[in-house]
């Protein structure tokens, strides 16, 4: 018995430029999974940024500006929280407030005794914390000692910290 071959000698494969378009497709698909791989590698920006605070400059009795120094990054001020701190003592805290530095408000310590307001200033109008940023702090207690703390709220850790008095 003898074998019939089924290739037929007159067909071809594909094209030369089906198969050059092929190559190109499957070329281009395995790089755009390998680029989504590495994108998924990369740090989300979580991470706790640095940063510290800038000049701070009594206005009145009752009002201080505190300025941002470098924060590096650029955080959204929405990223940002301020805790403001009035007289530690001994005994613990007298009041302490909150802040969301994208939003203007009054600060209500925790003995809601004291009020006062803030306002964040946003120099470069850019909606990132910037060096030259202001807070701008106003019916304060006078002759009271504060501590104003940069928190990064998407962690909660510490950025930085300072002190300044009314007088």
């Amino acid at each position: 018995m003898k074998r019939k071959s089924f290739i037929r000698k007159d067909e071809e494969g594909v094209s030369p430029v089906i198969a050059t378009i092929l190559m190109v497709a499957i070329t281009v698909v395995l790089a755009a999974v390998l680029y989504i791989m590495v994108i998924g590698l990369a740090p989300t920006g979580t991470s706790v940024p640095t940063g510290v605070w800038g000049t701070k400059t009594v206005m009145s009795s009752g009002a201080v500006n505190v300025e941002f120094g470098k924060v590096s990054g650029d955080p959204k001020p929405m990223d940002i929280e301020i805790i403001l701190v009035r007289n530690i003592t001994t005994e613990g805290v007298e009041g302490e407030y909150s802040f969301a530095s994208n939003l203007d408000g009054n600060l209500n310590f925790a003995g809601g005794i004291d009020i006062a307001d803030i306002e964040y200033a946003d120099l470069a109008n850019n909606q990132k914390v910037n060096t030259g940023d202001v807070l701008k702090l106003t019916n304060l207690m006078t002759g009271s000692d504060y501590i104003i703390r940069m928190i990064w709220g998407p962690s909660g850790d510490q950025i930085t910290s300072t002190t300044f008095s009314t007088p």
